[in-house]
């Protein structure tokens, strides 16, 4: 399974990187949701972790971005994020 990263703290991206590949995950990463998109474009991950608070292009505007590719449209996306309001959480 491949994995695309996206978020702008290096540490962050290191760590779950390190973890993932460990469990056997071939894992992409990029620190910003315009690399992001490009390197799904390209690569074709098969889930997309998409850091919510991110500069210039954050992760939901990045997710409706990825949406909008057909190529991509049924690639699972899961949010990570520190916010912690009720409101941005799901059940």
């Amino acid at each position: 399974m491949k994995i695309l990263l996206v978020d702008d703290e290096k540490d962050i991206l290191e760590f779950l990187s390190y973890n993932l590949e460990k469990e056997g995950f071939t894992v992409l990463t990029a620190q910003n949701g315009e690399e992001a998109i490009e390197k799904a474009i390209k690569e074709r991950p098969d889930l997309i972790i998409l850091d919510v608070m991110m500069p210039e292009m954050d992760g939901i505007t990045t997710c409706s971005e990825l949406r909008k590719i057909p190529d991509l449209s049924n690639v699972l996306i899961l949010f990570l994020t520190a916010r912690s309001e009720e409101y941005s959480e799901l059940a």
